[in-house]
């Protein structure tokens, strides 16, 4: 047994307090590098909030319901636009949210901010996230196949005397002119809310799947996509909120639309929008069309309607009626159409005889005693083009050629005897001659 003196006592009383003391002190000074850290993080975040500032672009007037919205999320901060519906609501995409934040009744105290620019009868005003009331699920990356793309966010505080956006579900009309007010961050701190002329498109084959007014998810052109522009509001003439800005088109999708050679000029800028005809506001869930609202949004889908887009038939059977027409009186006494020699992207055209013109109105008088008839025909040529406009919509370009003469011989007594004749055609200076049997006056009616 080990005996300790009075002085070794005092010793071992000593160490055990200091070993004590000692371990005590680094976890305090654990926990306050922890809390240290943590308030200095917040500290940088508050200054950086600090120095956000929004403004009307070239200080003409905006509408007060334009907002900046920064999102702070792992260390990463982006910017949105959004658009207050009311006093405590503002309105933005749903894919300006992490994923985090992606879920209905979500506290976003600490990651989502506003900020209101300086109006003629406002200053600028700076509003916190209080929750997210309402998210869209965004299935995947590809905004082709959202069917909405908008989220509602609660505010910490009422917004007062400022103008509050008016959804309408009229749906977008090709034909009708739109704006958008999208927020341009400029740099860290500074942005302007600009003014932007947009177009509605389509079918394109962007996004076949957008055909009409009611469409879920619609394509707009020329709408100035930038850092900050992902949320912002489409409205009409009046100033009412027909779409939301969802995204830019797939770069890869444009890469490869430049590379296919249709473009007959180059591929506006095009962003897809969330049609308020169909998506859901925190006051109702109406919709303009419920069938075109609720119709399959599917990759198998998108495939068929491009295939569709890129017929032949579709594109160019319009255009092959309308030159036949042009070149049916050519000839008194042939009825003349055309044939289609498909190379690639390309339509080249073959002339040639679909049938005689009525017997009856011309046989009797001519050729009397005239065995066989040969006619000159001047043909203005023409071939066509798979082509895609600047807003990716596919149709058919005519390429205009030059007259060629053509004769075009036949058969009079065949024709008096059977009532048929074979034709032989050929071009002027050209040793090739094409021939078509068995040609009656009983033409197959145009394409």
């Amino acid at each position: 047994m080990v005996k300790f003196t009075p002085l070794g006592n005092l010793l071992l009383i000593y160490f055990i307090f200091m070993g004590a003391l000692l371990g005590c002190g680094k976890k305090v000074v654990s926990n306050n590098s922890s809390y240290e850290s943590r308030r200095e993080s917040q500290t940088d975040l508050e200054e950086y909030l600090q120095k956000q500032d929004v403004n009307c672009d070239n200080n003409q007037p905006c509408p007060s319901y334009i907002s900046k919205i920064v999102v702070s999320s792992e260390n990463k901060i982006t910017f949105c636009t959004g658009f207050l519906i009311d006093q405590t609501t503002v309105a933005t995409s749903a894919s300006c949210l992490p994923n985090l934040l992606r879920l209905s009744g979500q506290d976003c105290s600490r990651d989502i901010f506003f900020f209101f620019p300086k109006t003629a009868n406002r200053p600028a005003e700076r509003v916190g996230c209080s929750r997210v009331s309402f998210v869209s699920q965004l299935e995947g990356q590809d905004p082709l196949l959202w069917r909405d793309d908008v989220a509602y966010l609660e505010l910490s505080d009422k917004v007062m005397y400022r103008r509050e956006a008016q959804i309408v579900r009229e749906g977008i009309d090709q034909t009708k002119q739109y704006f958008s007010w999208t927020v341009v961050q400029e740099d860290q701190y500074s942005a302007i809310i600009k003014k932007s002329n947009c177009e509605g498109i389509h079918n394109s084959y962007v996004n076949p799947l957008a055909t009409n007014e009611s469409s879920p998810n619609v394509l707009f052109s020329d709408c100035h996509l930038n850092n900050g522009s992902t949320g912002a509001p489409v409205v009409d003439i009046r100033g009412k909120v027909r779409a939301i800005i969802s995204k830019g088109m797939n770069p890869k999708l444009r890469s490869y639309l430049d590379s296919t050679g249709l473009l007959s000029q180059s591929l506006k800028e095009i962003s897809h929008a969330t049609n308020f005809a169909c998506a859901p506001t925190p006051t109702d869930s109406q919709m303009l069309d419920e069938r075109e609202c609720l119709k399959e949004l599917s990759y198998s889908k998108v495939d068929h309607l491009r295939g569709e887009m890129l017929s032949s038939q579709q594109i160019f059977g319009e255009l092959r009626r309308k030159y036949e027409e042009s070149i049916r009186n050519l000839s008194p006494f042939v009825q003349l159409g055309i044939n289609l020699l498909s190379k690639g992207d390309f339509q080249n055209v073959e002339v040639v005889p679909k049938c005689f013109k009525p017997l009856r109105n011309w046989l009797p008088n001519i050729g009397q005693g005239r065995s066989t008839f040969v006619e000159e025909v001047l043909i203005p040529y023409k071939s066509f083009k798979r082509s895609m406009d600047s807003h990716g919509r596919i149709y058919g370009n005519v390429l205009e050629g030059p007259k060629k003469e053509i004769f075009i011989q036949f058969s009079l007594k065949n024709l008096r005897i059977t009532g048929k004749s074979s034709i032989l055609m050929w071009g002027q200076g050209e040793s090739g001659v094409n021939t078509f049997s068995n040609i009656s006056d009983n033409c197959p009616s145009l394409l």
